[in-house]
């Protein structure tokens, strides 16, 4: 039974062997490209609930663009612009009874991303996938309501800028080598958005009057197709 045991174990070396063999880190290289990329999930919104009574409110943006980003094989550097449809929605509860409202219009933002990762290269190197983890900011540059008007026009004290986000990302993408220099790049990119200022701002000035108010951020994905080049 002891050599059934140890036959065993060194069989199981063997193979583990043979499949970490195929895992190769590449060596530091330097590379650039752009492409297309998909944006969407919630900013932020607020929340307000005393006895029966509850109002929430939320803000989403869907944007869609180009990005372009450098590439140190163990981190990566993006910056994006986009822009799609802002969706605007409210839900208000109390007395039995439960309304609902929503209004859209549209933003543009520009889009700064820095993730570090951890590259594989597997079958003969022609492919290589990736974890990746890391943080971004999105500048919201506009932010209009459904006729085009800005949204914060007649706002002394905000502006666009104040849906600007900080998040923290989460994901994995794959390279596909199509020859030495050129490559097919796709990543998918999960994150949480921190709160933005405008929400904040009023929640606090709700506080300040006594209403108990809180801010919120929210999650969303990103979605990225891109073509590199090494050097």
């Amino acid at each position: 039974m002891a050599k059934k045991g140890l036959l065993a174990l060194a069989l199981a070396a063997f193979v583990a062997g043979g499949a970490f063999a195929q895992l190769q880190v590449p060596p530091l290289q330097f590379s650039a490209g752009g492409g297309f990329v998909f944006d969407g999930g919630r900013v932020g919104g607020e929340s307000f609930s005393e006895s029966d009574f509850s109002i929430i409110s939320r803000l989403n943006h869907t944007g869609f663009g180009g990005f372009v980003f450098l590439d140190v094989t163990f981190a990566e550097l993006s910056i994006a612009f986009m822009g799609g449809p802002a969706q605007e929605s409210a839900e208000m509860s109390g007395g039995g009874l439960s309304v609902n409202a929503s209004r859209t219009g549209s933003f543009t933002a520009l889009d700064f991303s820095l993730v570090g990762k951890f590259p594989f290269a597997l079958g003969g190197g022609n492919f290589t996938v990736f974890p990746m983890l890391g943080f971004g900011y999105n500048l919201v540059l506009s932010s209009n309501d459904e006729d085009g008007n800005d949204r914060f026009e007649r706002m002394d004290n905000h502006s666009a800028t104040d849906l600007s986000t900080f998040r923290i990302t989460l994901g994995g993408g794959a390279d596909f080598d199509i020859n030495p220099n050129l490559f097919f790049r796709t990543s998918v990119l999960g994150y949480y958005r921190f709160a933005p200022s405008y929400f904040r701002d009023l929640a606090n000035e709700a506080s300040e009057h006594g209403v108990n108010v809180s801010s919120h951020g929210g999650f969303g994905a990103t979605v990225r197709l891109a073509v590199g080049v090494r050097f």
